[in-house]
């Protein structure tokens, strides 16, 4: 699957990378045939079972984090700010990471914490986490009332780090070129092979950083992302401009162009707003494989993935990965009390 000349130049590139241990390496993959065939798949359905990376009920952004709190660390930073929605899996694990790395995290939150609270919102609050909740929940906005935290740490004598959404950064997607030579050792050591592999893109590091490894591996599973945040006109570019910065760090200079990026619209109402097809692929997934899906990214994920196959872009007898993200604990907050059929 992998050749060893690209095994080398990844962990060549990993090796010069600092990390802190946050458990994110190893993550089971798992074959789900019923899940598979209730997709129109007759080739076993994979998924890469991230949901279980890490503290904090896990997901994927701890992946990045291992990078990027290392990195904050060797800056001597003493805290770290970072933005998202109100339920956003990546507060909740920066908080968390933040705990056991000794770093205090501020995060600024877009939407109203009272009709959101619940679910990661929750664990935010119990890791200790500082809040600045602000009105408008679109990156610009939140993207400056995180400088403005910055600035009044730093008036106060704090050292703070500033994570952008999602971790997505170039060091961020680090750890998702990691990951592509692990599920691809994975799949060497089953004697198998996959023509796919499914991703919910939002912020984009998490695609930027399979399509990295992808490139230094020299062949392998391609990368769809399935864009959960109607995003696909400027979440191409970045993918794009992600992977090529991610590349850089491993000791590359390829580049990516956008059209080198795969999209699909899964985004259905909007980022956060939960589809009736994602609905039913929470419950299919719970019913035929007992995986639990959140409503904001690996659900609609999966609903894409039954579209694609039913487009016929993917073929029935193709070999599916889905990374499942993780995410879970936004089910549990009132606002996604819709999932749940009436009837």
């Amino acid at each position: 699957m992998i050749t060893r000349r690209g095994r080398s130049h990844i962990e060549a590139g990993l090796g010069k990378q600092a990390r802190v241990d946050l458990g994110a390496l190893g993550t089971p993959l798992e074959t789900e045939p019923e899940l598979g065939r209730a997709l129109g798949l007759r080739a076993p359905l994979l998924v890469k079972r991230d949901d279980l990376a890490g503290p904090g009920l896990g997901g994927n952004k701890v992946r990045k984090l291992q990078y990027v709190l290392a990195e904050a660390l060797a800056g001597g930073a003493d805290c770290v700010v970072t933005i998202g929605a109100v339920q956003s899996n990546h507060a909740r694990l920066t908080a968390v990471c933040g705990c056991l790395t000794g770093l205090e995290a501020y995060l600024v939150l877009g939407g109203d914490p009272d009709r959101m609270w619940g679910g990661n919102l929750t664990l935010d609050l119990l890791a200790g986490a500082h809040l600045r909740c602000v009105a408008q929940d679109d990156w610009e906005s939140l993207d400056r009332a995180a400088a403005q935290l910055v600035a009044e740490l730093r008036g106060d004598g704090r050292k703070p780090y500033l994570i952008p959404m999602g971790a997505s950064m170039p060091l961020g997607a680090v750890g998702y070129a990691e990951a592509y030579l692990e599920l691809c050792e994975q799949l060497d050591a089953a004697g198998s092979t996959a023509d796919w592999v499914v991703t919910a893109s939002g912020s984009g590091g998490t695609q930027a950083g399979l399509l990295a490894g992808r490139a230094v591996a020299g062949r392998g599973p391609r990368v769809i992302g399935v864009d959960v945040a109607k995003g696909a006109g400027t979440l191409r570019e970045r993918v794009a401009s992600l992977a090529g910065d991610c590349l850089a760090l491993l000791g590359r200079e390829d580049r990516l162009q956008p059209e080198d990026v795969v999209l699909v619209d899964g985004a259905g109402p909007g980022y956060g707003q939960v589809s009736d097809a994602a609905s039913a692929a929470i419950s299919t997934a719970l019913r035929t494989a007992g995986l639990v899906l959140d409503p904001v990214y690996t659900a609609k994920a999966v609903a894409a993935l039954s579209d694609l196959v039913g487009a016929g872009t993917i073929a029935p007898d193709d070999t599916v990965v889905v990374l499942h993200t993780g995410g879970a604990p936004a089910l549990f907050a009132p606002a996604y009390a819709g999932v749940v059929p009436t009837a």
